[in-house]
């Protein structure tokens, strides 16, 4: 499979990385890092520029002939033996020392020389016995990270569905509110810029009284442990093993706190070098002028300080958000409140576990004008063979017509065979109102093959939207490995709809797809996949992922009124 863009920047990070937690020089580091930046920023992928007779990888900024030579290496094999022969240049385990929160490649290097650190053991042992905070450029303040993060990396290490980590970060909000002159309070991190899973939670808190903030947090039913408390905050481990940390600040540096905590990383560092172009400095305290503190209170004043709108946290992943603000050209993001029906929905019929008549009515409580019930086809256990499905049509037709406020489509997901022909005749699918194809089976075959197998159910005209384009489930299941993007463009040749799946263990697509199936005009419906009643609240993780992915409420299907709905799909499907 064709390395993406942004699988070549990551790989450049991590050269850069590499190069400098070996004591490389500043220029050479500098160089994979920029590159990686312009590479991320690219709207033309790298291996058609490489095929390009009117385009070189020299030519573009940044990039001469040695790096050009690195990116061709990583599309034609996938990989980079530098990066190999760095690693075996590492002593001992220092990769590992290298991700610790509040490390990074040069402190590393810096801990290896001085401490003779080499792996989190000997990191454990140092910052222990108090080695750490003595180095220059480290501190107390340090020391309790890195113990930390130490904690993070050898437990369990693992990741939750943001859904998950929402229980608790809604109960901590809920039981911090006693906190005596309680003034702000957020939750932060990967967290509050909805990223689909989430290692820890940050929580922020303006009050009146610091100590008693600490008291309460940590009697916070769910915590099995305490890792560290501190004059201004605690950090715990709550029972289902999510590090959560807790930090008091002042109300006059609430905004320039969350910004710098909220992140991403790489979007406050870019902030950062703008305040020193305009004579400003930017820390987590706010904006300052010679001194003088000139923002902080709120993220609208920082960043009003630095000459941009406010900036959707969701969207703050260093992508081109801040140049498109300068612009005034950020997107109008979707919203929960566009969506005006669901169009993927599974009953009793088949493997869904609500009737028909109860799905119905849980989705005219939402005041959705329309709902597609689309059934699996016969090759899914319990699926419909094509008489089946009529049958199972008329009852939807029946139901439709004595249901006032609400359009039913008669839908069916249909299974996409090896070969990408589909599971049921087109004289059943001709009088379909909606068809979802997707791939549930035989996922075992080349990305050549997969991607050849999907296209061609992409290019039937009776077919209006794929579900679940890549097959993934999130810390469960890779992707199937067909070519993505060979996918949307297929997609936007054919007019055919690319579904956001919310069900939060999949969100299939991701932010990152999302993108360029705007930029190829493709329409995305995000829908529930919804095999019970609860399951149709999965909707805001879609809106949620779709945010991420920079979609507006145009690039939406099921934003679309009825009527508009329906002359898209007519459209589709021959007379």
């Amino acid at each position: 499979m064709t390395a993406e863009n942004t699988d070549i920047a990551r790989i450049f990070d991590q050269v850069a990385d590499l190069l400098e937690v070996n004591g490389a020089g500043y220029y050479r580091v500098r160089a994979y890092r920029n590159a990686s930046r312009v590479i991320r920023d690219l709207s033309t992928p790298l291996h058609v520029i490489a095929a390009s007779k009117d385009r070189k990888l020299e030519d573009l900024p940044g990039i001469g002939r040695d790096l050009a030579g690195r990116i061709r290496e990583i599309l034609e094999t996938g990989d980079l033996a530098l990066m190999e022969d760095l690693e075996a240049q590492l002593p001992g385990s220092l990769l590992e020392v290298m991700k610790v929160p509040g490390l990074g490649p040069r402190k590393t290097h810096e801990l290896f020389l001085e401490l003779g650190v080499t792996s989190l053991d000997t990191l454990e042992e140092a910052t222990g016995s108090g080695k750490v905070r003595r180095l220059k450029g480290f501190g107390p303040k340090t020391e309790r990270k890195i113990l930390e993060g130490i904690h993070s990396i050898k437990g369990p290490g693992r990741r939750f569905f943001r859904s998950e980590a929402e229980v608790y970060a809604l109960s901590i909000l809920e039981h911090m509110s006693a906190v005596p002159g309680l003034k702000r309070i957020e939750v932060a991190g990967s967290y509050r810029r909805l990223a689909e899973t989430v290692g820890n939670l940050d929580v922020l808190v303006a009050c009146g009284d610091t100590q008693a903030a600490i008291e309460l947090f940590e009697e916070f039913a769910p915590i099995a442990r305490v890792i560290a408390t501190g004059p201004t905050g605690s950090s715990v481990v709550i029972d289902p093993g999510i590090q959560v940390g807790m930090r008091v600040v002042d109300e006059d540096s609430f905004g320039a706190s969350l910004l710098r905590f909220t992140g991403s990383k790489a979007h406050v560092l870019t902030l950062g070098r703008m305040a020193l172009e305009r004579g400003l400095k930017l820390n987590e305290n706010g904006v300052f002028r010679e001194g003088k503190k000139a923002a902080g209170r709120t993220e609208e004043e920082v960043y009003a300080a630095l000459g941009l709108p406010w900036i959707p946290p969701e969207l703050r992943e260093n992508r081109g958000e801040i140049r498109l603000a300068m612009e005034g050209l950020l997107p109008d993001l979707v919203n929960l409140e566009d969506i005006r029906g669901d169009l993927h929905i599974h009953t009793d019929a088949t493997d869904g576990k609500d009737s028909l008549q109860d799905m119905v009515a849980e989705a005219r409580r939402r005041k959705y004008l329309f709902l597609a019930i689309t059934n699996h086809s016969k090759r899914v256990p319990g699926g419909l063979d094509g008489r089946a499905l009529l049958g199972h049509w008329r009852q939807v037709e029946r139901l439709d017509a004595v249901t006032p406020g609400i359009h039913l489509l008669k839908g069916v997901e249909v299974d996409i065979l090896p070969d990408g022909s589909l599971d049921l005749e087109d004289t059943i699918l001709a009088r379909a109102d909606y068809v979802v194809v997707a791939v549930h089976y035989d996922t075992e075959m080349s990305p050549t093959r997969m991607t050849g197998r999907v296209v061609r159910a992409i290019n039937h005209p009776l077919v209006d939207t794929l579900a679940h384009p890549t097959g993934r489930r999130i810390n469960k299941n890779p992707p199937y490995g067909a070519n993505l993007e060979d996918i949307v463009m297929a997609a936007g040749r054919a007019g055919t709809c690319l579904e956001l799946n919310a069900a939060p263990n999949r969100l299939d697509i991701d932010d990152l797809a999302c993108r360029l199936a705007h930029d190829h005009g493709v329409k995305i419906s995000i829908a529930t996949d919804a095999h019970s009643l609860r399951g149709l609240d999965f909707m805001k993780h879609g809106i949620n992922q779709a945010r991420r992915g920079w979609l507006e409420k145009g690039d939406v299907l099921n934003a679309r009124t009825y009527r508009s709905l329906s002359k898209l799909l007519n459209r589709r499907r021959p007379a």
